[in-house]
């Protein structure tokens, strides 16, 4: 039997918003606030200028900001930013443990991410909201926490997909560009030589950088975005296949379909049943 001391406990969501995309802020300003901000950017990039430096957020990293914390975000003026932020109160010491600068999450904390942001967002948008709503958002972000706070410390390391993760949260500035192009890319197509030519490299040089830092190629990270959005379009929107296939660029809904089953084993009608 093993005695269960939570490490966080969120006591208080206080707001939650979830932009696809944000409007343009025309004058960015400093901001203090005396609760937690967990900022997490799921398209686009944007920086954080605070403690006299400048930090950039990529897709598919978070970063929180302190109670209490000047800060000041610098957004994108052309709408291509999507991020989703989460107010809340928790008073845990491990919250201290998180770093300042951007985490990259790995592809399961993203899923988790993804649907807690919209499921906050939900809730903060009701006129009466539900105590058992508010606890499933606590939870959530709870769990969030729990799980970035055990891989950042080393708690959950295996080998395989969190060996992955963990290089992941390290990669290089050359691989965190490389992510970046790929996550704006995955509404339409991109080719290693595009790349190569967007960061001056050798496309050679890139995939050998690439593949020793993340275990996988290029390609294959871009088609995972790819067909892990296409999983989360087809389970929570009300999108049909041929927009979703048009949503991410595919030249047509019956390749996207053979792209589907290729990657899953499943067509997109097979899978939209599991929800």
């Amino acid at each position: 039997m093993i005695k269960i001391k939570k490490t966080f406990t969120v006591h208080t969501i206080i707001q939650a918003y979830d932009y696809r995309p944000l409007a343009v802020i025309k004058k960015p300003y400093e901001e203090q606030y005396p609760f937690w901000q967990l900022f997490y950017v799921s398209r686009g990039q944007m920086q954080i200028l605070r403690d006299g430096k400048e930090e950039t957020v990529s897709a598919g990293q978070v970063v929180f900001r302190p109670p209490g914390k000047k800060s000041v975000m610098l957004y994108p003026d052309d709408c291509t930013l999507y991020v989703g932020i989460i107010d809340f109160i928790c008073h845990s010491k491990k919250m201290s443990f998180f770093p300042k600068q951007a985490i990259t999450l790995d592809g399961k904390e993203k899923a988790i991410l993804s649907e807690l942001i919209k499921e906050a967002a939900d809730f903060c948008r009701e006129t009466k909201p539900n105590p058992l709503r508010a606890e499933l958002v606590s939870s959530g972000l709870e769990n969030l926490l729990i799980r970035l706070y055990g891989r950042l410390c080393g708690v959950f390391t295996s080998k395989g997909e969190n060996e992955k993760s963990n290089s992941k949260n390290i990669m290089s500035e050359k691989v965190r560009r490389i992510n970046a192009i790929l996550e704006e890319r995955r509404f339409s197509s991109v080719s290693i030589e595009e790349i190569a030519s967007m960061l001056s490299e050798s496309p050679n040089v890139l995939m050998k950088c690439y593949k020793k830092e993340m275990q996988e190629s290029i390609m294959e990270h871009f088609f995972s975005l790819k067909e892990q959005t296409a999983k989360t379009l087809i389970l929570s929107s009300n999108m049909n296949f041929t927009e979703i296939s048009d949503f991410l660029g595919f030249s047509s809904v019956n390749y996207f379909s053979k792209f589907f089953k290729k990657r899953t084993g499943m067509t997109p009608t097979e899978y939209s049943r599991q929800g």
